[in-house]
């Protein structure tokens, strides 16, 4: 429920002016020029292409499919070892070199 409004009359009784003949040229001028044609950015941006429903949800659900399919082989594929590579260590009578330089013992060599 609305209250009476005191301007509702005075708005009804106005009436909004007519346009100019001046207005009304440049509104034909600008009619028989025609719309600026849009750029071919602006054309493929705005571009539409009718694709059925099923269609839509097949090739999403196709996308999601391989999405998760490399998602799940990135993550659960195994570590395959370098070969000639020594994964464990065993640190008895370990002793650090005198001058503190590294050294790289190859799996084949014999160390006596």
């Amino acid at each position: 429920m609305r209250e009476p409004d005191p301007l509702h009359a005075l708005l009804e009784e106005w009436k909004a002016p007519e346009p100019s003949p001046e207005f009304d040229r440049r509104v034909v001028a600008a009619y028989q020029k025609g719309l600026p044609r849009p750029a071919i950015v602006g054309r493929f941006w705005r571009a539409r292409v009718s694709v059925p429903a099923p269609i839509f949800a097949v090739a999403i659900l196709v996308a999601l499919v391989v999405f998760i399919w490399f998602r799940v082989a990135a993550t659960s594929s195994p570590s395959r070892a370098t070969p000639n590579v020594v994964t464990y260590l065993n640190a008895t009578g370990f002793q650090p070199l005198p001058n503190g330089a590294a050294r790289v013992v190859r799996v084949g060599e014999v160390r006596k």
